[in-house]
């Protein structure tokens, strides 16, 4: 008998083929007329997967018992780095319907051989990789929040932008079709690496937090953000446009790795203290920090986008001039 979680899974997968307009039995493209291509009941169904994909990250709860006297805790094995073979990459099950990358993510740990004490793959790790490949970047959604969202590059290997509502939020996020996941797959081995630099950091950030409660040396902190001019003469020197998130992640490229990372808040902040630009208030009651007059004169302009289900949103992006500014400001202080 199949176990409830397989259950659930097959049930998920029958719910996204059908918001996607497939006959998941056959595999074939449902007619036009059919009910389940209308657009309200599409929604509803990818809202349901969705529902069932949270039920499977979820674990069972143990039944309550008596509590018992603790037995001794033997020492945990430390984890080793993570490796996948080859062999187990080529069992990677496929979706031929689009996941997000934490669902791809979660298929990858499942190659991880049972037993083994290793480390294990993160979302965080395989977003790195993408956006430093330009698949992915820090973009402002139309909620006013920050998603790692597809380039026009991107999109071209089957990366897209995926929208659901869950619990009363509008959730914004990247999806991945087959072609995808078989481009993370090829590119793996780099996902890894970024793993196991991550691993190693945190296992010698934990020593020395170790050795600094037992007196041995002094607890190291991070230096406040900031960044030379030799530093700042690797910024990107392109003309195309950008939003002030990737403003702060390029400045953080180029930083070592005991300073403090710069928040996009604190360059818009910036901006804002120069007067380039200002808070204001839509009549609809939403509010926004858009360009002055002088900020549009430094090279701050509007940039209007459409979200996928029709809406219009404003993002404030930045020319070269306009970036240019703010790295002229941090020379001034260093």
């Amino acid at each position: 008998m199949a176990s409830e979680n397989a259950i659930i899974e097959r049930a998920e997968m029958y719910l996204r083929k059908l918001s996607c307009g497939i006959n998941p039995l056959t595999d074939e493209i449902l007619p036009d007329g059919d009910s389940c291509k209308q657009e309200r009941i599409s929604k509803c169904l990818a809202y349901v997967a969705s529902l069932l994909q949270q039920q499977l990250n979820h674990e069972q709860l143990a039944p309550v018992t008596a509590p018992r006297k603790p037995a001794p805790k033997a020492p945990k094995a430390p984890k080793q780095p993570l490796s996948i073979a080859p062999e187990s990459i080529s069992k990677y099950r496929f979706f031929d319907y689009p996941v997000s990358i934490s669902r791809v993510v979660r298929n990858i740990n499942e190659l991880i051989p049972a037993g083994m004490n290793m480390n294990h793959l993160l979302y965080a790790d395989v977003a790195n990789f993408l956006v430093q490949q330009g698949i992915l970047a820090r973009q402002m959604t139309e909620n006013g929040t920050e998603a790692n969202l597809p380039t026009e590059l991107g999109e071209s290997y089957g990366f897209e932008k995926g929208e659901s509502d869950l619990r009363g939020h509008h959730n914004i996020y990247t999806q991945c079709w087959e072609k995808a996941q078989q481009y993370v797959l090829d590119n793996l081995q780099k996902c890894i690496d970024i793993a196991n630099e991550r691993f190693a950091n945190r296992r010698s950030n934990q020593a020395d937090e170790d050795d600094a409660e037992e007196g041995n040396v002094p607890r190291k902190t991070r230096e406040k953000f900031h960044i030379s001019a030799e530093e700042l003469s690797n910024y990107p020197a392109d003309e195309t446009p950008i939003p002030v998130s990737e403003i702060a992640r390029r400045l953080n490229a180029l930083i070592g790795p005991n300073t403090e990372r710069i928040y996009y808040k604190v360059i818009r902040d910036w901006f804002v203290s120069e007067g380039y630009l200002e808070f204001k208030e839509s009549p609809d009651g939403k509010g926004a920090f858009l360009p002055t007059e002088k900020g549009s004169l430094a090279g701050l302009m509007v940039e209007s986008r459409t979200g996928k289900l029709g809406e219009l949103y404003d993002v404030v992006m930045y020319d070269s001039k306009a970036q240019r500014l703010f790295l002229d400001s941090l020379v001034a202080k260093g």
